[in-house]
């Protein structure tokens, strides 16, 4: 019986498998912490972004230029107030730009049937030279009506007579129009405009 019982492996310590345990936990927390650190990713350092950045790994865009519609008598524009749109007059082509309305009642209750307004009209870069015609400028209300305004220099005064080849010329159209939607036309040598821009007068 003392042989048999000498051959028999012996049974681990319990100190020893508690410290055995014990690292076995460390390990395991050790690895938790740096797996969430990490972000769970095993993705090269390349790929990762920083916040508000964008990922290297990604397709660059290419940058494209504003494009500029161009109006014809065949094929007229209708752009917002701001852009610019290359006009084609019986001339050449110059470049069109609308700005405004500007409207001196803003805060009014209640809300005016009508209010004084102006636009900015500037052309520019046209190679020859373009007659300019006040008559040309109309203004057509959300209810369709056409307004003819009066149109000065930027400053005042008479308007130029043409846009001389290469230089930039400014003109102010201004008048009492009924609120809400409306466009600013142009109809440079044509019978009908060829481009319009679109506004809206606010007074509230």
């Amino acid at each position: 019986m003392s042989a048999i019982t000498q051959s028999m492996p012996r049974r681990p310590q319990p100190r020893l498998l508690g410290a055995a345990a014990a690292v076995l936990a460390v390990a395991v927390v050790v690895a938790v912490v740096l797996f969430l650190t990490s972000g769970g990713s095993t993705a090269p350092a390349h790929h990762e972004l920083q916040y508000g950045g964008i990922p290297k790994w990604l397709p660059k865009t290419e940058n494209t230029e504003e494009r500029i519609v161009t109006a014809t008598a065949a094929k007229p524009a209708l752009a917002i107030q701001g852009n610019t749109v290359a006009v084609v007059t019986p001339q050449g082509k110059v470049m069109a730009t609308a700005v405004g309305p500007e409207v001196p009642e803003e805060g009014e209750f209640p809300v005016p049937a009508t209010s004084p307004a102006s636009f900015v009209v500037t052309l520019a870069e046209s190679p020859a030279a373009i007659p300019l015609d006040p008559r040309d400028f109309t203004v057509t209300d959300e209810d369709g009506h056409l307004h003819h305004p009066k149109v000065s220099g930027l400053h005042g005064g008479p308007p130029p007579t043409e846009v001389p080849a290469g230089k930039t010329v400014s003109l102010r159209v201004a008048g009492v129009f009924p609120t809400g939607d409306g466009t600013l036309n142009w109809a440079p040598g044509s019978s009908s405009p060829i481009v319009a821009w679109d506004f809206d007068i606010e007074i509230d």
